[in-house]
C-alpha cells in the first residue's frame, strides 16, 4: 500500500454557479476532500446551497480574498475600506497592486473577519483558513491571519507548509491534455510524504468562456480549469488512488 498522504483541495468556491457545480462533482465522483471558498465573489451563496451536504466528505475553508484578478468578473470587499481596493471600488488585480496601494491591516482584518462571519452565517462549518493568490506576501499579514486562525479554532495553511507537515507537490506544473492519467503517473514518482494538491474545477460551459485575466485569451481560462476538474475525477486517477491506497485527506486529519 501507498505510504503517500494527498490533501486534495478545490480552491475558489463562490467564484460562479458553474464551478461550484464543478466542485461538487469533484467530491462526489472525485478525489477532491476540501473545499476553498471565496466569501466576497459573487455566487458564494449558491456555493452553499450547491455544496454543503458535502460537510461529511470535505473539510471548508476560508480562503482569504483580498484581490479580485480577473479583467471581466470583478468583486469587491464586504467592507468599504478605500484602502482595500481600486478607485471603482473592487479588489486590486494581484498581491503586488494590493501591496504597492500600502492598505491598512487593521481594515484587511477586519475584511477578513467579515468574510469569517458571512460564511459562519450562512452555515458552513469551517476547519482551515488558506489564502487566495498568497496574500500573506503582504508585509505583516501573516502573523495577524496566524493569530486570527488561533482564535477562531482554524488550522493555518501557511504554517503547515512552513513545517514542512504539509509538503507542495512536486514537479508538477499541472495537468495536460490526460490529467488523471499525468497526475497519477506523477504520484508513482513519489516519495513518502504528505502532499497538497490543489486546483480550481469548472467545466467546459459557455457562460465561462468569456471570462480572462489580462493578457490571456477568451476561453483559456475554462480549458486550464477544466483540465483541473479532471485532474480531481477522470477515472483513472480515481482508480489508481484507490488501487494504490493513496490516503485521502481533510486539513481537519493531519
Amino acid at each position: 500500500m501507498s505510504t503517500i498522504r494527498l490533501v486534495t483541495r478545490a480552491d475558489d468556491a463562490g467564484m460562479h454557479a458553474v464551478a461550484n457545480r464543478a466542485i461538487a462533482d469533484t467530491i462526489e465522483n472525485g478525489i477532491v476532500r476540501n473545499i476553498s471558498l471565496m466569501a466576497p465573489a459573487p455566487a458564494i451563496r449558491d456555493a452553499f446551497a450547491e455544496l454543503s451536504r458535502h460537510s461529511e466528505k470535505a473539510d471548508f475553508g476560508l480562503h482569504i480574498t483580498l484581490t479580485a484578478e480577473w479583467s471581466n468578473l470583478r468583486w469587491k470587499p464586504l467592507q468599504e475600506e478605500s484602502s482595500i481596493t481600486r478607485s471603482d471600488g473592487t479588489m486590486h488585480y494581484s498581491v503586488e497592486e494590493l501591496i504597492s496601494a500600502s492598505p491598512n491591516l487593521d481594515a484587511v482584518m477586519a475584511e477578513i473577519n467579515a468574510q469569517y462571519e458571512l460564511l459562519v452565517n450562512l452555515g458552513f462549518t469551517l476547519s482551515y483558513v488558506d489564502e487566495h493568490m498568497l496574500v500573506g506576501r503582504l508585509p505583516g499579514l501573516t502573523e495577524r491571519i496566524a493569530a486570527f486562525a488561533k482564535e477562531n479554532n482554524l488550522i493555518y495553511d501557511r504554517e503547515l507548509q512552513g513545517s514542512r507537515t504539509l509538503l507542495p507537490f512536486p514537479d508538477w506544473d499541472g495537468p495536460g491534455s490526460h490529467p488523471g492519467t499525468e497526475l497519477a503517473d506523477q504520484l508513482s514518482t513519489m516519495e513518502a510524504g504528505t502532499y497538497l494538491l490543489l486546483g480550481h474545477p469548472v467545466t467546459k460551459d459557455e457562460a465561462l468562456g468569456h471570462i480572462h485575466k489580462k493578457g490571456q485569451s477568451p476561453g483559456e481560462m475554462v480549458q486550464q480549469r477544466n483540465r483541473q476538474r479532471r485532474m480531481f475525477m477522470d477515472i483513472e486517477i480515481v482508480d489508481y488512488c484507490e488501487n494504490v491506497g493513496i490516503d485521502l485527506c481533510r486539513y481537519s486529519q493531519l
